[in-house]
């Protein structure tokens, strides 16, 4: 399946894609956007193997992003704010690997009840464009690491 040439339809393009290319389809966003964009990272520190989704490096931050295909209907919040708790501590073991801020990001296939959670935005792929082009002007004290 190709990728959309345009921003049009990316939530419905995510509903058809199996995880792995809706991380693809994460990172193609990044990339239209001007990021340096790996997918499917992995990083090993202190004996602790950490596997990251996107990381989209930027001018001045660097986005490790979480990306959450869950299909069958909205997932409870407790779980969202999980995956957000175990992706912030993913997050600082590669802080010091770059020399600029780490932005945690979890990016979803659709609209959750949660909008932010410790401060790390929580944006459904259709918004992910959007988001990339207005996040340092959204008023949200978002986490840097």
């Amino acid at each position: 399946m190709e990728l959309p040439e345009n921003m049009q339809d990316i939530q419905g393009l995510g509903r058809k894609l199996k995880w792995q290319w809706f991380e693809k389809l994460t990172a193609w966003v990044f990339e239209q956007n001007g990021f340096d964009v790996s997918a499917g990272t992995v990083r090993i520190k202190d004996g602790i193997k950490r596997q990251y989704d996107v990381l989209a490096e930027g001018h001045r931050y660097v986005f490790a992003v979480d990306c959450k295909r869950w299909t069958g209907g909205r997932y409870k919040s407790s779980q969202l704010r999980r995956a957000v708790e175990m992706h912030i501590e993913r997050c600082s073991l590669i802080c010091q690997e770059y020399g600029k801020g780490i932005i945690p990001l979890i990016v979803t296939l659709m609209q959750e009840d949660i909008l932010i959670h410790s401060g790390v935005p929580v944006v459904p792929i259709d918004r992910l464009n959007r988001f990339i082009n207005s996040w340092e002007q959204s008023g949200y004290e978002i986490r840097q690491i």
